[in-house]
C-alpha cells in the first residue's frame, strides 16, 4: 500500500473539514487521522471503506489507487452506489445529462412518454 498516495487522498476527501471534525466523521480519533495524512500508519478494512465514501470512490476503486493495480481490473458497477462514486468525478454538465438520461429510463419503464426538446 503506497502510503503517500493514500495519505493525499485522505487530505483531499476531508477538504475544508479539520482534523477533529473529519475524524468525528470517520469514526476515528483525531490522532489517527493524523498519522493517515502524514502516512505514518494504514487504516483497517472498515475505515478504508469510510475514506472510499468521503472520497467519492468505491472500495475497490480506493484500494487499486493506493495499491497502484490496474484499473480495468476493477469489477463494473453493480449498485447505485458504485454508479454515484463514478458519476461524482464527471464534469457538472456531464452529471446533468447523467439524471436526463436516468429520468428518460424510468419514464419509459413506467409508461410515460417524455416531451423532447
Amino acid at each position: 500500500m503506497d502510503l503517500k498516495k493514500l495519505a493525499t487522498i485522505v487530505r483531499l476527501a476531508r477538504g475544508d473539514r479539520s482534523q477533529g471534525r473529519f475524524a468525528r466523521d470517520l469514526g476515528v480519533n483525531p490522532g489517527t487521522l493524523r498519522n493517515w495524512e502524514s502516512g505514518n500508519s494504514e487504516p483497517d478494512l472498515d475505515n478504508l471503506k469510510a475514506i472510499a465514501d468521503a472520497s467519492g470512490r468505491n472500495l475497490l476503486q480506493l484500494i487499486a489507487e493506493i495499491t497502484g493495480a490496474k484499473s480495468e481490473t476493477l469489477p463494473e458497477a453493480h449498485t447505485a452506489e458504485d454508479v454515484m462514486a463514478i458519476a461524482s468525478k464527471l464534469e457538472k454538465v456531464e452529471q446533468f445529462r447523467l439524471i436526463q438520461l436516468l429520468v428518460a429510463q424510468m419514464a419509459i419503464h413506467a409508461g410515460i412518454e417524455m416531451a423532447e426538446d
